[in-house]
């Protein structure tokens, strides 16, 4: 199963995008400009910005959308990330890239990025994506997913499928960086004022929805 990180960043209020873009060359990624061909949700093309960088056994590669994020009490700005690492090979003295599908690895660059977020006063990791399930599939393999999510989840945004039932609510979406889906799932208790996430249950929902097809 492959695992790349899509995860949401909360930016504070009154930053811009420029300070994001600094900080990240700072941190010694190269910055590749804006890219509107690597992801999409559906039809849509979602406008990112690219960065990279190198280590000694590949590179990291990111792409981050900047955006607004209603969360149903409040609007606040996110940063979308969307992070692999890349291990570099050459063949027959061309440099080729093969995608190391280590969630473990990438994570470890995301908590990184994070630190210097907190320390420079520009935003933190949603508590959301500390409790959610992720997953990245074949796009290849998103009609089969389509026909579980459309018979049994309500499509309420494009790429975004919710399920309801007694005191829960689990919530699916969606964003394509082909040749990957990126899946990421919240399953909440929404007894509470704050919902309450359940990480556990989340990833075990997320296997068994995949283990159907």
């Amino acid at each position: 199963m492959e695992k790349l990180a899509c995860i949401n960043f909360r930016i504070n209020y009154e930053i811009e995008q420029e300070n994001v873009i600094q900080m990240m060359q700072k941190m010694g990624y190269l910055y590749r400009g804006e890219n509107n061909k690597a992801l999409k949700i559906e039809d849509t093309p979602l406008l990112s910005h690219e960065f990279i960088r190198n280590t000694k056994k590949g590179r990291y590669h990111l792409f981050i959308v900047f955006g607004e994020k209603d969360s149903g009490t409040e609007d606040y700005p996110q940063a979308k990330v969307f992070a692999h690492f890349d291990i570099i090979k050459y063949k027959k003295g061309k440099e080729r890239h093969f995608p190391d599908l280590n969630e473990k690895r990438v994570f470890r660059e995301i908590y990184r990025i994070e630190e210097k977020l907190i320390k420079n006063g520009i935003g933190f990791l949603e508590d959301k994506d500390r409790y959610c399930a992720h997953r990245t599939i074949r796009v290849e393999n998103l009609t089969e997913l389509l026909k579980i999510l459309n018979k049994e989840y309500s499509k309420y945004k494009k790429g975004k499928y919710r399920k309801r039932f007694h005191q829960y609510q689990i919530v699916i979406n969606l964003i394509e960086q082909d040749p990957y889906l990126h899946i990421v799932l919240v399953y909440a208790d929404t007894s509470y004022k704050e919902h309450l996430l359940l990480k556990k249950r989340a990833k075990n929902e997320l296997k068994n929805l995949l283990s159907r097809f």
